[in-house]
């Protein structure tokens, strides 16, 4: 083998030794498997140094922890260079979320810390005002510390009273000295005036918190009210009282009487109802001291009295006259404050000794009256006893009388009923009578009548054709004549005229009247209508 080709050897040798070192170095020095659930946090090595004030670096050309980390994978880092630290995921759980404080950045100016704005904006070092919600999340430690904080739920029967811890200054609001302000307008610092509705809140626990206040009714027995009765007894009822916080005024209500920023709302246990604001500060004062004036005005036996219905209405009215008057007068006061009260019930009422042994003592007077009574209604009953009977004799006696009178009046009634039915018939008979009197009469005097008026009318068609007939004749005695004639003609066979009887003389006219007269009497009709032959 020549020189050459030895050189050729050598640097293919040499060429693969560095290949073969690059590749162990670049896959066992450099390689780092980040695995899953896992991020990287890279450290230069080499650089300048960083300011006091910081401790992340900006860039590579610093040495120090860098701001990104890298994500599940294979990542290459030369340690001459990098350092690394390995981390697990950040988890936020279902109902919690994160709260972030920014450990690098620009301080925040005192101008800002003054007015109370504590939040970190873009670039500054401090708490970060968004929360983290459910997830996870590659946090970087030496940039940010965090807290895991639980989400506020707020129920259906709840209100969230909302205490803003950063914003406008309240103090800039005007004041009034009657009116004091328990809360503020939205988007001031402190007790925001709105509730917030059911549901459920992220909060940044450095910025705004929101507190939980029930505003369901709550029922709540108080055993230690006790007031004076009108005659001087001690009584201790037991009072039920029915209350709810009212929804618009629930920051009011918690501003007012908690000292904790948490009011105790559990009144089912004494202990419980030493620790309710509600009930200590507000309920049971006003309570006390109104069955105090009230209940004074009522005489212990009007509450206790027992052993008659009347007793017992008596009872009851005085009840419900006491629990209207505490109503009245305690729901207007509470609701100033912010409870509305739904009810309050007074129960049983235990009397005092002395005057349960003065009940007694009347009990055992009304058993020996109620005794005495039973013995009088005894003597009573035995006297109505005798007088019934004796009214039985009396009664069945008048009944014997009063049957025989019965029947007397009876027949005389039916004697009377039938004389009068007798004299109805015979009336009935006669007015039958009459009236059919008074029909014949009536169907004469028509018939007379109709025919009378057939008469009539025929007399006057009769009339009227001889006034027709006469118009034709120069007078009526001529008209006579020719009815005279025209009767007699069909029965005349000849006339005499040289005849000087009377009878000649009637016809002696016609014979010898002047031409202008009748002149020739008209030929006789004959039965038969004609003609009959002149008769000389």
């Amino acid at each position: 083998m020549n020189k050459i080709s030895r050189i050729w050897v050598v640097l293919g040798t040499v060429v693969l030794s560095l290949v073969l070192l690059q590749q162990f170095w670049q896959w066992e020095i450099e390689r780092v498997e980040v695995g899953q659930g896992k991020y990287l946090i890279r450290i230069h090595r080499w650089g300048a140094d960083l300011p006091s004030d910081q401790i992340i670096a900006p860039d590579e050309s610093y040495k120090g922890v860098m701001l990104d980390v890298l994500q599940e994978g294979r990542h290459f880092l030369n340690p001459i260079f990098w350092g690394y630290e390995m981390h697990d995921l950040v988890n936020v759980p279902t109902g919690q979320c994160l709260i972030l404080t920014r450990k690098f950045g620009s301080v925040i100016p005192s101008e800002r810390l003054a007015e109370g704005d504590i939040l970190a904006k873009e670039g500054e070092r401090g708490i970060v005002p968004d929360v983290l919600k459910q997830g996870s999340y590659r946090l970087n430690p030496y940039a940010y510390s965090w807290e895991m904080v639980k989400a506020v739920e707020i129920g259906p029967d709840q209100v969230g009273v909302r205490t803003l811890k950063v914003g406008k200054d309240s103090r800039a609001l005007p004041a009034d000295p009657k009116n004091p302000q328990y809360v503020v307008p939205d988007g001031y610092r402190g007790v925001q005036k709105t509730p917030v509705e059911k549901g459920t809140y992220y909060l940044n626990q450095y910025v705004e918190s929101i507190t939980a206040v029930e505003v369901r009714s709550h029922r709540a027995e108080l055993t230690d009210i006790e007031f004076p009765s009108r005659d001087g007894f001690i009584l201790k009822p037991h009072v039920m009282v029915e209350y709810q916080v009212k929804k618009e005024k629930a920051p009011e209500v918690m501003v007012r009487l908690t000292d904790e920023g948490k009011l105790h709302q559990a009144d089912s246990t004494p202990q419980e109802q030493e620790q309710n604001e509600i009930l200590q500060k507000v309920l049971l004062p006003h309570i006390r001291g109104y069955a105090r004036i009230e209940g004074s005005t009522f005489d212990a036996r009007d509450f206790i009295v027992t052993g008659s219905a009347a007793g017992n209405d008596k009872m009851s009215n005085t009840r419900e006259r006491l629990q209207k008057a505490l109503l009245d007068k305690v729901r207007p006061r509470c609701e100033e404050l912010g409870i509305e009260i739904r009810a309050v019930l007074l129960g049983e009422m235990k009397p005092p000794v002395e005057l349960a042994e003065q009940i007694a003592q009347r009990d055992i007077a009304r058993v020996k009256q109620e005794q005495n009574k039973s013995m009088v209604g005894q003597y009573q009953e035995e006297q109505k006893l005798q007088s019934i009977q004796t009214m039985k004799q009396q009664n069945r006696e008048k009944v014997e009388a009063q049957t025989r009178l019965l029947v007397s009046k009876t027949q005389s009634q039916q004697l009377k009923q039938v004389e009068e039915l007798r004299l109805k018939q015979e009336l009935e008979s006669a007015q039958i009578r009459l009236e059919a009197a008074k029909a014949r009469a009536e169907a004469i005097l028509s018939k007379g009548k109709a025919e009378s008026a057939v008469t009539t009318a025929q007399n006057e068609a009769e009339v009227a054709g001889l006034r027709k007939a006469i118009q034709g004749f120069s007078s009526t005695g001529a008209f006579a004549q020719y009815q005279v004639l025209k009767q007699m003609a069909p029965a005349l066979r000849e006339i005499f005229a040289s005849d000087d009887s009377d009878f000649a003389k009637f016809f002696s006219t016609y014979l010898s009247a002047p031409p202008g007269g009748l002149g020739k009497l008209s030929p006789p009709i004959a039965e038969n209508g004609r003609t009959a032959p002149e008769k000389r």
